[in-house]
């Protein structure tokens, strides 16, 4: 897998040395490339780098963002 797309805060699935787990990605390594960062979320998990080809999945953390033409939801009116 490619790790141009991935950024700090996403979740991969990591495949390392055949134990597979999900980790959040913390950062991206200065000293190899195309190794990243991660913190596990499993417990039982001590890894905390691993290789592009290690990553088996990868999902995006996206920031909701709320539309310019909508007001928040405190500051609706009513027309009586």
């Amino acid at each position: 897998m490619r790790t141009r797309a991935i950024r700090p805060g996403d979740i991969v699935f990591c495949n390392k040395g055949g134990r597979l787990f999900h980790a959040k990605v913390t950062g991206i390594a200065t000293d190899t490339a195309g190794t990243l960062l991660i913190a596990p979320i499993e417990r039982n998990i001590s890894v905390r780098q691993v290789k592009a080809s290690e990553i088996a999945d990868h999902w995006a953390h996206n920031v909701a963002t709320r539309r310019q033409d909508r007001p928040p939801n405190g500051q609706t009116t009513l027309d009586l």
